[in-house]
């Protein structure tokens, strides 16, 4: 009967073992490339550009905010749940979109595309969710309008950024796709000034400023 509980106390020590290298084992390259995409393309969700058919206009119909608004909700839920989708739904994304400068130095905003410049795989939960910690870069394309032939001119895409702040994401996995599920900044202690990452130095720097 001895010999039993001692099987069992191993097997119990073994199967904490196992959980507690689970717990702290990274994905694979293939995962971690699908969980980057899910960063970008939500990050890249959560704004809104200027549609195309109102380059040379200043203010956008009633129809067409409520059509950018509903694509943008569509984008999301493919891309995030819990928290992380809250979130990004209670933004007013047309409101920001109409509140920005419609041209920047003489250019509108064309296409936008979101980079992750830094990732960090943390840990699993217990529920299987994996915690990464990254910091990404959103790309903006420019051109100029041309007012007489109605179309956009010399396309440009913008540099790099110089520090790009960092987060804590959680995802999980539904088959082979992620979803966001939580999002918070990375900040110092109590509430302190939030971290970010260089792209050029690949240095942490806190922002003197907040």
């Amino acid at each position: 009967m001895r010999w039993q509980w001692r099987f069992a106390v191993m097997l119990l020590g073994a199967l904490l073992v196992a959980g507690a290298v689970w717990t702290w084992l990274p994905p694979n390259d293939a995962t971690q490339s699908a969980m980057k995409d899910t960063i970008a393309r939500f990050e890249t969700a959560t704004s809104l550009l200027w549609p195309e058919d109102h380059y040379g206009e200043t203010t956008l119909p009633a129809k067409v905010r409520d059509e950018l608004e509903d694509g943008r909700h569509r984008a999301l839920m493919t891309l995030a749940e819990g928290s992380a989708l809250e979130d990004a739904l209670e933004e007013d994304a047309v409101g920001a979109l109409l509140k920005a400068p419609r041209l920047l130095s003489g250019r509108v905003p064309v296409a936008r595309r979101t980079e992750v410049v830094f990732f960090d795989v943390r840990r699993r939960t217990p529920r299987g969710e994996l915690k990464v910690r990254a910091a990404y870069d959103v790309v903006t394309t420019t051109g100029k309008w041309s007012p007489r032939t109605g179309t956009i001119v010399e396309r440009s895409e913008g540099g790099p950024s110089d520090r790009c702040q960092l987060y804590d994401y959680t995802l999980k996995q539904y088959g082979d796709t992620w979803r966001v599920v939580a999002k918070e900044a990375v900040s110092g202690p109590n509430g302190g000034p939030p971290y970010f990452y260089s792209p050029s130095d690949g240095g942490f720097t806190q922002d003197p400023g907040a």
